[in-house]
């Protein structure tokens, strides 16, 4: 079983349409720092448990949008179906 990855393009379109802007504005909503907050968006590590449910209740999230977000385990194998399609297209 694949291990969940964090969608972060989903994540960082929920904090904009939720009117931040700026990872350190969210950051400080959520309790954390803004490093904390980056390296999220960048794919260097997933939240933990505390800081997943804290985004969750700043951004208001359903049920639905926090698992697409937080346990999408298919994220990886999604991405490189899509980049070897586009290398074939090309």
């Amino acid at each position: 079983m694949n291990k969940p990855q964090t969608d972060t393009a989903l994540l960082e379109s929920k904090m904009v349409l939720k009117g931040f802007r700026s990872r350190k504005q969210f950051a400080e909503a959520v309790g954390t720092t803004a490093t904390t907050i980056g390296n999220i968006l960048n794919g260097v590590h997933n939240p933990s448990y505390d800081l997943m449910n804290s985004i969750y209740r700043v951004l208001e999230l359903t049920p639905e949008e926090g698992t697409a977000i937080f346990f999408n385990s298919n994220l990886r194998n999604t991405k490189e179906l899509m980049r070897h399609r586009q290398e074939a297209a090309n």
